[in-house]
């Protein structure tokens, strides 16, 4: 009778010999899983690299004279951008009155580095930013840094960082309506100096709701790590016939916001008293708008002292002050 084993077709060998056979098998073993463990190393060791630097945001290069923007998806949201040789790392950052807000560290190619937070109010701590020459007078580049308050009708702040005679200098261009800055500034005139043209703010409202109001532009340039409103420069004139001839259009509807800025922009040009009849001729005169009010004293801490001030009834006579008032014309 055949035993399992004959059965299975296995057959018994010596002790001595299977013994040899278990040591060699063993050592062939034990020499593949050292290979195979060694070639495994660097493979965990790049993988586990990839996702700790995927966790912390790898930096990314971008070009210069392009806005970009960002906004944090959790509070550990941190990334590096590098543009230019400049390094901008953006995080949140809480502030004194416990909101989370953007955060921009910079540092500059040659090391100097500085920070700025963003504005309080918008839910998400976001910003956008962009790297490039504005100031004619400087050797390095500047940093464009622009963050959203929230609310109805605002508010963008921007500003402009420059490493200026070897110290970071901030220079505040104030808060704009909306989304001013979508693109990096460019040179509209052909001088070679990139502009902040921006829409001047202090015609929303004054002769009409927001919706129907109409602002020219106010242009400014960076000169010396300073901000110089140039919009006065005949260099211009392109940028004010484009807008007057769109302001026109609407005053010829006797949409008297568009008549004041269709002025405002003729004035810029020497064009005034032209443009003054065209309004005349045009503006509606049945207004239930309150026109802008006038202060009859110098203001007190940019404040018109209690029953100091005029309220105009007439579009034209509210319109002749206003301009003067803004400097679009002299008294």
């Amino acid at each position: 009778m055949k035993t399992p084993s004959e059965f299975a077709g296995i057959s018994q060998v010596p002790s001595h010999t299977d013994e040899a056979e278990l040591r060699t098998v063993f050592r062939v073993f034990l020499l593949a899983s050292v290979l195979m463990v060694t070639a495994l190393v660097p493979f965990f060791l790049a993988f586990n690299s990839a996702s700790s630097g995927a966790q912390a945001g790898e930096a990314q290069t971008e070009p210069a004279g392009t806005m970009l923007s960002w906004a944090a998806k959790d509070d550990a949201e941190k990334q590096t951008y590098v543009i230019d040789g400049y390094t901008l790392t953006l995080s949140t950052h809480v502030h004194g009155n416990g909101e989370r807000v953007a955060f921009l560290r910079v540092r500059a190619p040659t090391g100097e580095s500085t920070s700025i937070h963003g504005q309080i109010g918008f839910p998400v701590p976001s910003a956008g930013f962009g790297v490039g020459k504005l100031d004619p007078l400087s050797v390095t580049q500047q940093v464009v840094f622009t963050s959203y308050t929230g609310g109805l009708h605002c508010c963008t702040q921007i500003t402009v960082l420059e490493l200026f005679d070897g110290a970071w200098r901030k220079i505040n261009l104030g808060q704009w309506d909306g989304d001013p800055l979508k693109d990096f500034p460019s040179d509209v005139d052909g001088d070679g100096t990139p502009d902040f043209v921006l829409k001047d703010d202090r015609f929303d409202y004054a002769f009409a709701p927001y919706t129907e109001s109409h602002k020219p532009p106010r242009i400014f340039n960076i000169e010396g790590a300073k901000l110089v409103e140039v919009g006065k420069e005949g260099r211009y004139n392109k940028v004010y016939e484009a807008d007057m001839k769109n302001a026109y259009a609407g005053c010829m509807k006797q949409k008297n916001a568009a008549c004041a800025a269709f002025v405002a922009n003729a004035s810029r040009l020497g064009r005034h008293a032209w443009a003054w009849d065209v309004m005349l001729a045009h503006y509606r005169r049945s207004s239930d708008w309150n026109f802008p009010t006038k202060c009859k004293v110098p203001l007190e801490a940019g404040v018109c002292p209690p029953g100091r001030s005029e309220q105009f009834r007439e579009f034209p006579e509210a319109l002749a002050w206003f301009l003067t008032d803004t400097g679009y014309t002299t008294p």
